[in-house]
């Protein structure tokens, strides 16, 4: 929203790039059939890049290889570490895939896999797993263990993603474009697991 407000001449060449790339791209089309109910989100942080030094997340959601959900937003909280930005991404979407995953068993009547959520930071993944480390506030120990604690009863699995893989990462920062057509390719449906 700061950007509607307060727009730079420099946002307007970034709009302007945009509706070109809009325009240049008319004949791409978005995969919305999944091939199965298997849900798998790619959720992903970038340390600290807005001005007020709050971090921001980038969720992307397919089912059955589908894409179904993106956001790209700013952090509510200041972190003081990249780690501390990855864990406050991770726990802010949870509860958004498990509801997701039961509409989907309730629409459809059947059951889905547990929902898989790709991460690329090893130390979150270690940290909601095992437990463990340093927290430095009440609310950074609160995510973590609403983590674990999904985890531990099977609401949703985390894997590591190498990244490279990380499909969310186009929604934390600016890709060049060798990086973005792939990262394209795969938010239509054509490249995805």
């Amino acid at each position: 929203c700061t950007r509607v407000t307060k727009a730079t001449e420099e946002d307007k060449k970034k709009l302007f790039r945009l509706l070109g790339f809009l325009k240049g791209t008319k004949e791409r089309v978005l995969t919305l059939k999944p091939k199965n109910l298997k849900l798998v989100a790619y959720i992903d942080a970038s340390f600290a890049p807005h001005e007020d030094s709050k971090s921001h997340t980038g969720v992307t959601v397919f089912m059955g290889g589908a894409l179904v959900f993106v956001a790209s937003r700013k952090q509510k909280c200041i972190t003081k570490s990249p780690t501390e930005s990855e864990l406050v991404a991770l726990t802010e979407y949870i509860g958004l895939l498990e509801l997701f995953a039961e509409f989907v068993a309730f629409i459809t009547t059947s059951p889905i896999e547990i929902p898989v959520i790709y991460q690329d930071s090893t130390s979150v993944i270690a940290l909601v797993t095992r437990g463990g480390g340093v927290v430095r506030t009440k609310h950074l120990r609160v995510r973590m263990n609403l983590c674990k604690e999904g985890l531990e009863q099977g609401r949703f699995k985390i894997l590591h993603v190498h990244a490279p893989g990380m499909i969310a990462d186009g929604r934390t920062k600016a890709l060049e474009k060798r990086d973005f057509i792939p990262f394209m390719n795969k938010l239509l449906g054509n490249v995805v697991k």
